[in-house]
């Protein structure tokens, strides 16, 4: 497999496409590109290794590549209208998420919106307390008291602002937990790449209160482990060097769709047909 076959597919110029909601004036808070690829556990030791040369663990990851869990609450309409949208291969797609960290109560609750233009990502959160969480998902406007900290105070009330209108545009409420162990590598403070790999991923379907700490976890096996390469504007040479090195084939590998798939109640709301044929 040639270098281009695994980093293919990205526009020079993105469009902004009416039905993900967003307009030229919304651009944006972080932006990036992400190609990912699932590999062996094999492959992706041997591919940690490779990256000690150039990269540290993040802050919450061990050198030995012991990570840390990732959760989310996913939101949609009834008729799951945005897990399909990236079923049917939207260009131009947002998710809607609740976001946290290990699980602890006392911890920041992340609100995003995360947006595909093309290929790049776009995501806007605000950090909020747990119990703000729950009004919101019962359909309370956003409050400056619910944001964690008063820091960035208007830019993180107008991502609330923004979160609340999209869920109310779609009638969306929780619909899916997600949870994966992930291992992050960075590099130093003059680069902004990022490389991270996700393993033991599962699943829940949302039953109607929001509980971080829910045991009814299915697990999903997307046939090894995610491997997620992050970067801003261009490709780093490096990183063109790890995909051809390591014959790298780039994937679509959506998390929220694996576990949507995998729960029967929301399977026969999924048009899952071109997406398992991909």
């Amino acid at each position: 497999m040639g270098i281009n076959r695994g980093v293919r597919g990205f526009a020079s110029a993105h469009r902004v496409d009416v039905w993900s909601g967003i307009g030229v004036r919304d651009r944006l808070q972080s932006s990036r590109f992400e190609l990912k690829y699932v590999v062996s556990e094999e492959k992706a030791r041997a591919i940690r290794e490779s990256l000690r040369i150039r990269l540290f663990p993040d802050a919450y990851t061990q050198p030995d590549g012991t990570g840390y869990t990732v959760n989310s609450l996913y939101l949609d309409s009834d008729g799951l209208d945005l897990c399909n949208a990236t079923v049917q291969g939207h260009k131009n797609r947002f998710k809607l998420r609740v976001r946290w960290y290990e699980g602890d109560g006392e911890k920041p609750y992340f609100m995003e919106i995360k947006r595909r233009v093309d290929d790049q990502i776009l995501k806007k959160r605000a950090a909020v307390g747990v119990d703000a969480v729950r009004e919101m998902l019962g359909g309370h406007l956003p409050q400056r008291s619910h944001l964690y900290s008063e820091s960035d105070l208007h830019s993180k009330l107008g991502v609330l602002d923004e979160f609340c209108r999209l869920r109310n545009s779609l009638h969306a409420s929780g619909a899916v937990y997600v949870r994966y162990c992930r291992e992050a590598w960075i590099p130093d403070e003059h680069e902004t790449a990022r490389v991270t790999f996700d393993r033991n991923l599962h699943g829940s379907e949302f039953s109607g209160e929001f509980n971080p700490s829910s045991d009814s976890w299915s697990c999903v096996q997307p046939r090894g482990t995610i491997l997620e390469l992050k970067f801003t504007d261009r490709v780093p040479g490096w990183m063109r060097r790890m995909v051809s090195d390591f014959n790298l084939n780039r994937e679509s590998v959506p998390k929220y769709v694996s576990c949507a798939a995998g729960i029967n109640n929301c399977r026969n709301r999924l048009m899952l047909a071109r997406w398992e044929n991909s």
